[in-house]
This record gives C-alpha cells, sequence and structure tokens, in this order.
C-alpha cells in the first residue's frame, strides 16, 4: 500500500491555554450554561481581500459579513468554555472557527479559496484505482477501492477530491486559516492541552453528485513527513484530528520515528495534525509595535520558534523554565501554565547619507555580528538602547549611539558620513611610475580589497530555506511580488487565442544583494477555461507561459535578502505565476 507523506519545512507553537469541561468521551466537552453574548469579527480571503456575504452560523442564531467583511454575531451556546461558529460561502471552503470566551479576535478570519493555488490541490480519480496527491511537498494517498458512501456502501465511481496543506511557517500563515483558532486539544487521557504544529492537512472528497465521501471501515490511509530539522527527536509523535462540535483536536493514533521520518496511519479523513504536547506550557502573546515583517523568532534553546505576526501581535506557546528572545528582545524564562501579555517596542535603524536621503544598501557590524539593509524597511537590530552600542560601517565611519539617539517610536536616523579613502598609489618619481612599481601597487591595492571584501561578507554560500530563519524574505516580498507581476507579466498572444491558462511554479534562489539567480520553472499546471481543472496533456503552446513566467521573475531586484543569526545569507524560494482568462 502506498503512504502519504507529509512534508513539513519547520515546526511554530501556536496554542492557547485552556480549560475546558471534559467528559469520559474524549471526544465530546459539555455545554456550559447558556450566556448571551456578541461576537465582531472580519472575514477575508487568504490574500487578504474582504468578502461579503459570507454566512457565520452559531447553533441557531446566524448573520452575514457586509460590504468590508464585518459581521456581529450573538452567540448563547458554549461548548466547554468556547465559542464554537461554522463560516460558509460558495466556492470555499467551510472554516470552524472556536475560540475561548475570554480570549479576543487579534486578527481577520480566513477563508480558503477551492482553487489549485500553492497550498490547495484538486483533482478527479476513479475510486477503485486509487490516487496520489502532491500540494505544496505534502503528499497524501488514498488507497484503491477504499471509499464508502455516507451510508456505508462501496464507492467504485469517479471521485473529486480537494487537499489543502498548511505549514506552519511558510506563506499564507496557518493561524488566520487553520480550524479552530488555538491548537487546543482533548488528549487520550483526557486533558485538555495545547499542541506544537509541524503542519496540517484536509482531505475532501465527493461523488459524482457532490455527495461526501470516506474511507471505508476497515481501511488506512498512511502518512510520512520528515523530521524538522533544529528540534528534539522523539520515538513517536501523536496524531490529531479536528473535532467541528467541540472545535478542539482529537487525539488519535500516533506517528513512529523510522530514520529522519515519522510514518502513521489514518482510517478517516478531516483536518489531520501530526503534533506535539506542550506538558505544562507557557503561553505568550506579545504585541510588537514598529515591528515591519510577517514573521517573528522566538528563541527558546536549543529550539527556534517561527510564528506569524498579524495585526502586529503574535501568540505562541512557550516552553517553560527555559530563558527565550523574541525579535532580539531577551525575557525572563516563565513558569508551567504561567500566561505573559506583553508588549515590545522594538529598535529600529534608519540609515541616511548626509543630504538626508534613505541608503538603500549598507553593511554593518554591532559586536562582530554582520547587518545588512537595504533600505525598504527601518532594520530590526537586537540591541540594549540604554548602553552606548558601537556601529562599524563597511563604507562609512563609525558612530556611537546612546537612548538620546533614539526617538519615541524607537527609531534612530544614522546619518552615514562615507569613509576617507586611502592612497594607496605607487610611489612615484615626478609623475612617472616604473612598469615593476605599477604592478606591485595593483597586486597591494588587490590584497586590501579582498580583506575588505572577506570583513564584510560572511563566507555562507550555503542556500537556505526561508521559513527558517529570521527573516523569511517569502513572506517580507510579498506585496512587491504581487505588485511586479501585474505590473510586468505580457499574457503570450498565442495563448489567448488558443483559450490556454494555467499556473506555473517558479523556483529560484535570492542573492545577499536582492537579486534572484538560478531561475527555473520547477512545476506547472494548465487549466480548463471556467472550470480550473488540470489538462492531463498540456498544449505545445503552454510552453509560452513558463517561459513569460521565467522571463518575469528574472527581473525581480531590490528584494528583502533572508537573514540568519543576524547575518545576510542566500535562500531558496518558490512562486507560483497564474495565468487566467476571464
Amino acid at each position: 500500500m502506498r503512504k502519504c507523506i507529509f512534508k513539513t519545512i519547520c515546526i511554530s507553537l501556536l496554542a492557547l491555554i485552556a480549560n475546558a469541561c471534559v467528559d469520559t468521551s474524549k471526544d465530546t466537552i459539555k455545554d456550559s450554561p447558556k450566556e448571551r453574548t456578541t461576537i465582531k469579527g472580519k472575514i477575508c480571503d487568504a490574500n487578504g481581500n474582504n468578502l461579503t456575504n459570507v454566512t457565520i452560523i452559531s447553533g441557531n442564531n446566524q448573520a452575514t459579513t457586509d460590504s468590508l467583511g464585518y459581521f456581529n454575531i450573538d452567540v448563547d451556546t458554549l461548548i466547554g468554555n468556547r465559542h464554537v461558529l461554522r463560516i460558509q460561502k460558495d466556492g470555499y471552503f467551510d472554516r470552524i472557527y472556536s475560540k475561548m470566551v475570554s480570549d479576543t479576535m487579534n486578527y481577520p478570519i480566513q477563508l480558503i479559496k477551492k482553487e489549485p493555488s500553492k497550498f490547495v490541490t484538486l483533482k478527479k480519480f476513479n475510486a477503485n484505482e486509487g490516487v496520489i496527491i502532491e500540494v505544496n511537498g505534502a503528499t497524501v494517498t488514498i488507497p484503491e477501492s477504499s471509499l464508502a458512501k455516507n451510508d456505508g456502501s462501496d464507492y467504485n465511481g469517479t471521485v473529486d477530491i480537494s487537499v489543502v496543506y498548511l505549514s506552519p511557517t511558510e506563506s499564507p500563515a496557518m493561524e488566520p486559516l487553520m480550524p479552530g483558532a488555538d491548537l487546543m486539544a482533548i488528549a487520550n487521557d483526557g486533558d485538555t492541552v495545547p499542541l506544537i504544529s509541524y503542519g496540517m492537512v484536509n482531505v475532501e472528497m465527493s461523488d459524482e453528485d457532490g455527495n461526501p465521501l470516506q474511507l471505508k471501515d476497515g481501511c488506512e490511509a498512511y502518512l510520512k513527513y520528515p523530521a524538522p530539522k533544529g528540534f528534539t527527536s522523539h520515538d513517536t509523535i501523536p496524531l490529531w484530528y479536528f473535532n467541528e462540535e467541540s472545535g478542539l483536536w482529537v487525539e488519535e493514533g500516533y506517528s513512529t520515528r523510522q530514520g529522519d521520518e515519522y510514518v502513521g496511519s489514518v482510517r478517516h479523513f478531516t483536518w489531520w495534525n501530526c503534533d506535539i504536547k506542550l506538558e505544562n506550557g507557557a503561553r505568550l502573546r506579545c504585541r510588537l509595535i514598529n515591528y515591519p515583517y510577517h514573521s517573528v523568532c522566538i528563541c527558546s534553546a536549543p529550539d527556534t520558534i517561527s510564528t506569524s505576526v498579524v495585526n502586529e501581535t503574535c501568540t505562541s506557546n512557550i516552553f517553560p523554565n527555559r530563558p527565550f528572545s523574541i525579535a532580539g528582545v531577551k525575557m525572563r524564562s516563565l513558569k508551567p501554565g504561567e500566561f505573559l501579555d506583553t508588549t515590545i517596542c522594538v529598535n529600529r535603524f534608519v540609515f541616511q547619507d548626509i543630504n538626508g536621503n534613505t541608503l538603500k544598501s549598507v553593511k554593518f557590524k554591532i559586536n562582530d555580528v554582520l547587518y545588512y539593509s537595504n533600505g525598504e524597511n527601518p532594520i530590526i537590530v537586537p540591541i540594549d538602547k540604554n548602553e552606548e552600542t558601537t556601529i562599524r560601517f563597511q563604507k562609512y565611519e563609525t558612530k556611537t549611539i546612546t537612548k538620546d539617539d533614539f526617538n519615541s517610536e524607537n527609531v534612530c536616523v544614522i546619518v552615514c558620513k562615507p569613509l576617507e579613502k586611502k592612497n594607496t598609489s605607487p610611489s612615484l618619481i615626478g609623475d612617472v611610475a616604473t612598469e615593476s612599481n605599477k604592478g606591485s601597487a595593483h597586486n597591494a591595492t588587490t590584497e586590501v580589497n579582498n580583506e575588505i571584501d572577506e570583513e564584510w561578507d560572511n563566507n555562507d554560500t550555503t542556500v537556505y530555506e526561508g521559513s527558517r530563519l529570521e527573516i523569511n524574505p517569502s513572506l517580507e516580498n510579498q506585496s512587491y511580488y504581487t505588485s511586479f507581476l501585474r505590473k510586468n507579466i505580457k499574457y503570450p498572444t498565442a495563448c489567448m487565442e488558443t483559450g490556454i491558462q494555467g499556473r506555473v511554479f517558479v523556483e529560484y534562489i535570492i542573492e545577499k544583494d536582492g537579486s534572484v539567480s538560478n531561475v527555473r520553472v520547477a512545476n506547472s499546471v494548465q487549466l480548463k477555461v471556467g472550470s480550473n481543472q488540470k489538462v492531463d496533456n498540456k498544449s505545445k503552446d503552454f510552453e509560452l507561459l513558463e517561459q513569460e513566467a521565467v522571463r518575469v521573475v528574472k527581473l525581480f531586484k531590490g528584494l528583502q535578502p533572508g537573514i540568519k543569526n543576524g547575518n545576510i545569507v542566500r535562500t531558496k524560494h518558490l512562486i507560483p505565476v497564474t495565468f487566467k482568462l476571464n
């Protein structure tokens, strides 16, 4: 039997600590007494566009979003101490949103559109033959002759399948899209626990008439995914499915470590998580004022946690009894079960020339750690502004700054004065140098330049995955990509005339200077006009779409490079370029 492969890049801690009234059945949460309350929120798609006429259901109550995506709904039924909302809109996957009564809604609720994308795959297959589905590195295998209708009878016809895969650290952010809202779960022992997610997948199947399908009794599908690098190895990791009634994850089964992979099996399909329980975990909610990025690293040795920043706020579970740092700011260790709600005003630098113009490319060192600023955003530097800090530059005079150099928003504007050029010319007799002097002078200058280049280059040529970095270029360059592609893509005339459309996945490397290299087509799919279904045999002219996608990506410049341990590094990326006809 083929096995499912769930590939994830790194882990993210995304949970809130809650207490629920648990019945003897781990799947069942007792209803609390009815207490009417009003929930306000906003709903948008995965790209942040407002969604109108979305239906929100809570018990017998119902509401719809207005023209800006906002809604108000009265909730009078609690499951345990949680609100549970079902959110529906034609053309989108249903979303179950659940949260504790005491918790606030920190970001818009997002819906996933039912169309092929980086993290969604749609396909048809014959139930007797089974299928292997790939989406964003994850693989789902449905065994042959393993499906049944709702009444339990065998199904042998055509199947429509949709698979969604969410990575904790890749774009799009997991938190606004995942079922529930806080990764709270019911373990086998009945305790309510927070989870650490390695990624999650949703599988939905239906027959030709749209009736839902499931795995037959006794049939299993298998899951396999690589062990995330940089984290503690475990012999086994539990598997969890999402219970739509309680809005909680429920433990069922486990995966086993086999070499560098974890392997497990499931007997029904819904949203599935392969997660570690955080026993007696602490919780952090942090508002990051002046923080310009979409993700933040929480360093809690030996683990590094990457989590999304939405509306200046991040939430995460924290390992107890470990000091940690966030955005370079050192924090005390938290006790088991402790909740820390804090605000950090991030220290930022802006570099200008002597005429007040923003400098586009600045390399500098603090305590021998190399940093880089491309001028697009003020750069975050982990310093204590209450102490003097000396900054050495590659091309500018050394500066010493104190807390008096920061304004009320914790921004320090540094005026950079160019270094005076040293005279490295050879000694001249009159105005003429001998040939031997010219040669030795050239060699001396070359040695000096090489020494400078070596000092200001970390010499790390490794190509990293963006999700493992403090600054992930995939997230930070997102608005640039959208704007640049819209302005520069030219739909090939031959493809327009013959009705060819599709999606091209272009892979490339962002170099340390913000340029791109090694641009190539990693994958592509031709889609039928009007249906978004995959065309099995691509048209000859489809190559024109691939060529156009590569052409435009090669034009990218001035991108935010990746930052690892304060150093600029090379990073590999994959971007989907969509060609769609009206």
